[in-house]
């Protein structure tokens, strides 16, 4: 039980430091990665929704995980 509420917390913890870094993201990156990552789709099916190529998905995606790791560590 004891381990179980640990990793109830950390997930929790997790979730809000989440939320913390997707707020610094645009309404298009957001709409990204909660389709990549949440919704589970793949680059062309997000290009295809979002009206850009898979390869543009891929770039974007690279960076936005850069700049939301850089976010992560200076705070």
């Amino acid at each position: 039980k004891l381990e179980e509420k640990e990793h109830r917390e950390e997930k929790i913890l997790d979730q809000i430091l989440l939320g913390q870094l997707l707020v610094k993201l645009d309404g298009q990156e957001r709409t990204m990665i909660y389709l990549r990552y949440f919704a589970e789709k793949t680059q062309m099916q997000v290009g295809e929704e979002l009206g850009i190529s898979q390869v543009q998905v891929s770039r974007m995606e690279k960076r936005i995980i850069k700049r939301l790791r850089e976010y992560y560590d200076g705070s």
